[in-house]
């Protein structure tokens, strides 16, 4: 399964359609999916930079207390969409610096930041997880950052994975390129909540979170920050 996995993150190099987001808003909550089947939901540079200008835009909207992050088909996220890179290696600069932004904009947002992963969630799925306040995987998630052998670094994540799971399980994780499932990431921290159908699961939860007090999540949120 990692190796397939991997491979997987390899082959997206190759796709020619991006991933695109979607949102609906409704009753407080902000539904966002990543769009891109066909590639796992591999993150191109107009995918994160998309993603970005929304979360931005949301964090001005006082109506939204609750953003819910999923993605369609098999699995959340694969990692980069790299096809830019093979062609110029240094485009691979600009993708770790938009993830970057990215990681601080969602742990610092305003609204509680929710992610229900069902599949895979490897190396920048993985880091946008990691990021994420709540986190409700499937028990065949596979979650990790096998991204060594491409020769890319996954610690840009490391400061959300730390804040996590603790920085021993985060430098082992980092470091070893290990797939863990969505049991072992729930007994790490990395996930919250374990379901059979984590985006019903996520969206349940959701909702309850949504009915809260805007303004003591906002408080409580930005507290722990």
């Amino acid at each position: 399964m990692d190796d397939d996995l991997a491979s997987d993150l390899v082959g997206n190099q190759h796709m020619k359609n991006p991933t695109t987001v979607q949102l609906e808003i409704e009753n407080k909550i902000a539904f966002i999916w990543f769009d891109g089947e066909t590639n796992r939901n591999a993150l191109s540079l107009s995918t994160m930079r998309e993603l970005e200008s929304m979360l931005m835009e949301l964090e001005q909207d006082r109506n939204i207390s609750v953003i819910l992050l999923r993605g369609r088909g098999p699995s959340f996220c694969a990692g980069f969409d790299l096809a830019p890179v093979l062609e110029d290696s240094s485009i691979l600069n600009d993708f770790i610096g938009v993830l970057g932004r990215l990681l601080k904009i969602i742990r610092r947002h305003r609204a509680v930041v929710i992610a229900g992963v069902d599949g895979a969630a490897v190396a920048g799925g993985c880091a946008i997880v990691s990021a994420c306040d709540m986190v409700v995987v499937s028990p065949d998630s596979r979650l990790g950052y096998p991204v060594h052998a491409l020769g890319i670094s996954p610690v840009v994540s490391g400061n959300t994975l730390a804040s996590s799971i603790g920085n021993g399980p985060a430098r082992s994780l980092l470091l070893s390129g290990k797939l863990i499932d969505g049991i072992q990431a729930f007994r790490t921290g990395l996930a919250s909540m374990v379901d059979e159908a984590p985006c019903d699961a996520s969206e349940e939860l959701a909702r309850r979170v949504a009915t809260h007090g805007s303004h003591a999540l906002e408080v409580t949120k930005s507290w722990l920050n």
